[in-house]
């Protein structure tokens, strides 16, 4: 299924002007929760005064666990827990006007880039970004409650899951963003000056996010390698390079284990990489087109209950879409499931500095 492209959208300030300090505080609090710790924080209820801790996915032994049971053929993919709470880390928000501008980005750019973002990355993850690309977001639906205004100070991004990195950023913000966003961009548009880079935030610095990292995709080719040698879990030739390296995003790793201990499947791809992606950055989405021998999608009995089943996920593990393709004269019918990005870090793969 392709989705119709949405009219360039104009140029504007985010809706509603700099995201109040309150705004801040709360998507930085999400932010350093989720990132870091692994959990979200309680929300209060419209009404009651009570607040809800809801599902939390705890991260410190996730990817290790992972691993043990996609070689058993299970895995359990949510769990309670209540781990200590942590404010967010310091920010610095600036008060007064924008910094400089770099050269004005493109529409045709900024628009590309906007689609990717609004089509990749859940409301549930906090964007920066500056006032045309954040604009060019709201005029696609994206909430403004998951987006910050990124004025003056790299540190401004501590508030964010993603920055957006246009060159008007890069000029505002200099060479301090890059302690704070990963090495890897998940996406670029453009070239040269006027490209934009999609980029993780590194909420413990580039060096740590990186160390994690290396730990994190020595984790998914034990989980890809796993998944190769489940006799129930077939996985088209194409489709085995990724699996084996490493390139594909825990998640995946994690769902195919869950519904191969009940289920045969078969795995047309795992999806291609974003444009610019860095060599490293993991693939989120994937293709079953069979469960018990029978397509993926339609009324059968296994295709329904392998819907049901996904749609019973919890984050991180529910995905960010769903889409059923009919089969063409090249390929069979396909059930896609595409995460968010970014993919969960566990923060505990981070060896001592």
């Amino acid at each position: 299924m392709i989705l119709a492209a949405p009219p360039v959208a104009p140029v504007r300030t985010p809706p509603g002007g700099e995201p109040t300090w309150a705004r801040v505080r709360w998507n930085a609090l999400r932010s350093f929760g989720r990132r870091r710790l692994g959990v979200g924080p309680t929300i209060p209820r419209t009404g009651d005064g009570h607040r809800s801790a809801g599902r939390r996915f705890l991260v410190g032994t996730a990817a290790t666990t992972t691993v043990a049971l996609i070689a058993a053929g299970v895995v359990l993919v949510t769990v309670d827990g209540h781990p200590e709470r942590a404010g967010p880390q310091a920010i610095t928000v600036a008060s007064g006007p924008p910094g400089p501008a770099g050269p004005e980005l493109p529409p045709a750019v900024r628009t590309e880039t906007a689609r990717w973002i609004a089509q990749h990355v859940g409301s549930g993850q906090v964007v920066a970004c500056d006032a045309a690309v954040c604009g060019s977001l709201a005029a696609l639906g994206f909430p403004a409650s998951s987006m910050v205004w990124v004025k003056a100070s790299a540190l401004e991004l501590q508030s964010a899951d993603i920055a957006v990195l246009t060159s008007t950023l890069r000029t505002r913000l200099g060479a301090a963003v890059l302690e704070v966003t990963a090495a890897e961009p998940l996406a670029a548009f453009g070239s040269g000056p006027q490209q934009v880079t999609v980029q993780a935030v590194a909420h413990a610095g580039r060096a740590s996010y990186s160390r994690a990292m290396a730990a994190d995709l020595a984790d998914r080719r034990l989980a890809g390698r796993a998944l190769l040698a489940n006799s129930r879990v077939t996985v088209a030739a194409p489709a085995r390079t990724p699996l084996e390296q490493g390139l594909v995003d825990m998640r995946v790793c994690a769902l195919l284990a869950t519904l191969s201990s009940g289920h045969t499947l078969t795995v047309e791809s795992f999806g291609a990489a974003a444009p610019g992606a860095g060599p490293g950055v993991p693939r989120s989405a994937v293709d079953i087109t069979a469960i018990d021998t029978v397509s993926a999608v339609g009324t059968a009995g296994p295709a329904t209950a392998l819907r049901a089943l996904i749609a019973a996920q919890q984050a991180p593990y529910r995905p960010l879409k769903t889409v059923s393709r009919a089969a063409r004269a090249d390929s069979p019918a396909v059930l896609s499931l595409l995460y968010s990005q970014p993919a969960p870090v566990n923060p505990q793969n981070d060896p001592a500095p």
